[in-house]
């Protein structure tokens, strides 16, 4: 995690770069925790830590040292500001299409909050529920002990362009694999034969697992990207089954139980907080509404 003092040290440094009253003869001098000022508005030092707080990660690294931080403020704050002058002096912040999508951001950012607070620890999930989900739905991580497939291989994006709209236009995958294949596959229309979970090297991992998602006879997978090029597999054959291992799945499991849980809690808290709210729905003027819409999608004006 990035340390929160390291940017408050280059800060301080900064501020002994910002020379206090520095203005024209005449100009109000700056205050003692005025960072800098812009036409007639300061921006303290308080106002310029929330700003390199709020940033990214990413943007947060780049303020540990002199120059990054004073890039930050030269760039990002006085920036932000002299535009935000401007368009003022044009009215913007008047304009009433900008002013809706501010209260609607604003609306968003304090259900966020409220719902943050409320559903808070309601989607935790232990290993005891994560068990038992794996153990009542078995049939959900049984999949074929092994599949037979072909794939097209090619190994740019124009073949793969021409790949794909022979496709579209429903030439043999067969036939297409024999064309374009650039492995020895070519010879065998790309047929790989019989493979099972794990033979494949780690770097045909999503290779392996889109093969293993598909799942019935003459199904064809979406692009797959893997060092050899652009893969495109078809499931000619499954044999036997097999039971995916619970350590396998586990953190699959939980992510969906915690989705799952989130959901509920969060639709039987609107059920809860609109039982509190009393709602009225004007039906006539809905109606007409409805009939308008409904002249619209049907191409009528």
């Amino acid at each position: 995690m990035l340390k929160v003092k390291g940017i408050f040290f280059w800060i301080s440094i900064l501020l002994l770069m910002v020379p206090l009253g520095c203005g024209k003869p005449g100009e109000k001098r700056l205050g003692n925790n005025e960072l800098v000022r812009v036409n007639d508005v300061a921006i303290s030092l308080e106002e310029f830590r929330q700003m390199s707080e709020q940033q990214p990660l990413e943007g947060k690294m780049r303020l540990l040292n002199e120059k990054g931080l004073r890039d930050f403020l030269d760039n990002y704050v006085i920036n932000r500001e002299v535009l935000y002058q401007e368009a003022k002096q044009k009215d913007l912040d008047k304009n009433k299409e900008i002013e809706m999508k501010v209260e609607n951001l604003r609306r968003a950012m304090v259900i966020d909050a409220l719902l943050e607070q409320s559903l808070k620890g309601k989607s935790e999930v232990s290993d005891n529920e994560i068990q038992k989900y794996y153990q009542e739905n078995k049939a959900r991580f049984t999949e074929p002990l092994e599949i037979k497939i072909r794939h097209i291989v090619v190994n740019s994006e124009s073949a793969l362009k021409e790949v794909l709209k022979r496709l579209a236009e429903g030439a043999s995958f067969e036939k297409i694999a024999s064309l374009y294949n650039v492995d020895k596959s070519r010879e065998n229309g790309g047929n790989l034969g019989f493979i099972r979970r794990g033979q494949l090297a780690p770097t045909f991992a999503q290779f392996e697992e889109v093969a293993f998602s598909l799942q019935k006879r003459g199904d064809t997978s979406e692009v797959v990207k893997t060092p050899l090029g652009y893969h495109i597999i078809q499931l000619l054959e499954t044999q036997g089954t097999a039971l995916k291992p619970f350590n396998a799945v586990k953190e699959k499991i939980r992510f969906f139980l915690q989705a799952k849980k989130k959901q509920e809690a969060y639709l039987e808290f609107i059920k809860e907080a609109r039982s509190r709210a009393k709602v009225m729905i004007n039906e006539k003027l809905w109606a007409e509404e409805e009939k308008r819409e409904g002249k619209s999608i049907g191409g009528k004006k």
